[in-house]
């Protein structure tokens, strides 16, 4: 240990390392490729919102000027159109979803509070913990790799502090039975914070997989976060937001750094809302991509778990790894760091060059089988 990690505190020196996907850019220079097909980061492959365009446009002739400093615009906007009264009293602003996670660590979990989730799932969850001197509780994902909320429950101490529960879940894309969901926000411990991520939940078009945002209001514990990244294409501007009842927000929304969103992102949000047009765009064409890669990849022989996102799970039964590395030599970047293939869907002018490089890639036999 160097003198540096000496001085830092425990929670620190134990986080995970977050593995980011591949840039564009990085994968290019090393190849030297004139062409890259980025899907590992399940970004918007519509683009963004023409509305969110004009309106941050419009923003930079103010950007001399401080944005509005507790976002009261936009949380008052999310609020009435998610069914709560005009205040914007039940609407956290963060840097994207990762921002109210950080925050929520930093409020909530104390030396050796234990915080409970399944894995693999989104990998912020673990080092929030972590850096705050908890204790995380991963519990593997059921078999058809979804959260196992009956072993959540199990795995409730006295210790417990806080539940996350990614719905649908990344990397695995699969979602949870929402009656099972609601019965477990309303029978665990009211000191239990539970925190179900629905970054991904506009895009699963199956009506019986249900947003937990209603359920707030009578859960003093229930906090459902989403993010303006996905569905809205503005993961480049770091915006997310979160939900739950008046009094959970008061302690949050004083804990809340000043300017956390910046003039440009707030306008760019506050537009996307109102793009409809935008937002059935990318759900119909996310919806037409996943039945036809899991139709392709499937006739490959691969397993496909049912995806409510705009990425597929996979498991080819190749290493991912070194398929994913493989796929890079041709420009096609994909997911290759969790047990199966997390692949985003694009435009279907995509997905069939990614169907292409795959089928290449593996008929040139140059990737290892698992386990090695």
């Amino acid at each position: 240990m160097n003198d540096i990690e000496k001085l830092t505190k425990d929670g620190i020196r134990k986080i995970p390392p977050y593995i980011p996907g591949r840039t564009s850019e990085s994968i290019q220079e090393k190849y030297h490729l004139t062409r890259i097909l980025k899907l590992a980061s399940n970004e918007n492959q519509y683009g963004t919102s023409p509305k969110a365009l004009e309106a941050m446009k419009d923003s930079l002739t103010s950007s001399n000027i401080y944005p509005d400093p507790f976002c009261i615009g936009l949380r008052k906007k999310l609020g009435i159109k998610y069914g709560f009264d005009s205040s914007g009293d039940n609407v956290i602003i963060s840097s994207g979803a990762c921002g109210i996670l950080s925050l929520l660590g930093e409020v909530f979990i104390c030396e050796s509070d234990e915080v409970i989730f399944c894995t693999p799932t989104f990998g912020i969850y673990e080092s929030t913990c972590e850096r705050n001197g908890g204790i995380p509780i991963a519990l593997p994902l059921t078999a058809d790799q979804r959260f196992d909320l009956d072993a959540i429950q199990r795995a409730v101490t006295p210790k417990t502090k806080m539940i996350f529960i990614c719905n649908p879940n990344n990397p695995s894309g699969t979602a949870v039975d929402s009656a099972e969901l609601k019965r477990l926000i309303n029978t665990l411990p009211k000191n239990i914070i539970i925190v179900v991520d629905e970054a991904y939940i506009e895009f699963a078009d199956d009506p019986a997989v249900e947003s937990m945002i209603p359920e707030t209001a009578d859960n003093g514990n229930l906090i459902v976060i989403r993010t303006f990244s996905k569905i809205y294409g503005l993961a480049g501007q770091r915006l997310g937001y979160s939900f739950m009842n008046k009094e959970l927000h008061a302690v949050l929304q004083k804990s809340t750094p000043v300017f956390v969103a910046t003039r440009t992102a707030l306008a760019g949000a506050m537009a996307a809302l109102d793009d409809d047009e935008f937002v059935e765009k990318t759900r119909k064409g996310n919806s037409e991509g996943r039945a036809y890669l899991t139709k392709e990849l499937r006739s490959m022989g691969w397993t496909v778990y049912p995806s409510y996102t705009n990425f597929l799970y996979a498991d080819s039964g190749y290493n991912a790894a070194s398929l994913a590395d493989e796929l890079e030599k041709k420009g096609l970047i994909i997911r290759g760091n969790f047990p199966c293939s997390r692949i985003t869907i694009g435009t279907m002018e995509q997905n069939r060059e990614v169907i292409e490089i795959i089928r290449q890639t593996l008929k040139e036999g140059r990737v290892s089988e698992k386990g090695k």
